[in-house]
C-alpha cells in the first residue's frame, strides 16, 4: 500500500495579523508602519509555491499584484480573510486572496512595507 508524502513547510515563519484600527485626529486611517501596530493570530510554518501564469492573470483580473504565494497547514479554528495582513521577516504583506481546502491554507500575498 502506497503512502501518501507528508508536506512539508520549511521555507520559513509567517505571521498572521490583523491590523489594529488606528485613526489620526480627522478620522483618517493611519496605515500599519511598525509591529506594535498589528494584532497576532497565529505563527505557522509555511511553504513557497511557486507563482503560475495563470495565478498572475487572475490577480490583474481581481485587481491586485501577487507578490509572493505561500501555504501552510490548515489549524483547527483559523479565521482568515483578505482583511488579515503577513509577516514574514520585517516584511509586511496584504492577504490578497486566500484559498482554503480541508487540511490546508494557500495565500496571495501583496507586498505593503518593511516594518521598522
Amino acid at each position: 500500500m502506497a503512502q501518501t508524502p507528508v508536506k512539508a513547510y520549511n521555507d520559513g515563519l509567517v505571521v498572521v495579523c490583523r491590523e489594529t484600527l488606528k485613526q489620526s485626529s480627522f478620522a483618517a486611517r493611519i496605515d500599519t508602519a511598525a509591529e506594535e501596530d498589528l494584532e497576532e493570530l497565529y505563527t505557522l510554518c509555511f511553504a513557497e509555491q511557486s507563482r503560475r501564469g495563470q495565478d498572475v492573470d487572475y490577480a490583474n483580473q481581481m485587481g491586485y499584484r501577487l507578490d509572493r504565494k505561500i501555504s501552510t497547514r490548515r489549524p483547527p479554528g483559523l479565521k482568515i480573510d483578505t482583511q488579515c495582513a503577513a509577516k514574514i521577516g520585517a516584511m509586511l504583506y496584504h492577504v490578497s486572496d486566500v484559498d482554503i481546502t480541508e487540511t490546508e491554507i494557500y495565500y496571495s500575498l501583496t507586498e505593503v512595507r518593511e516594518l521598522a
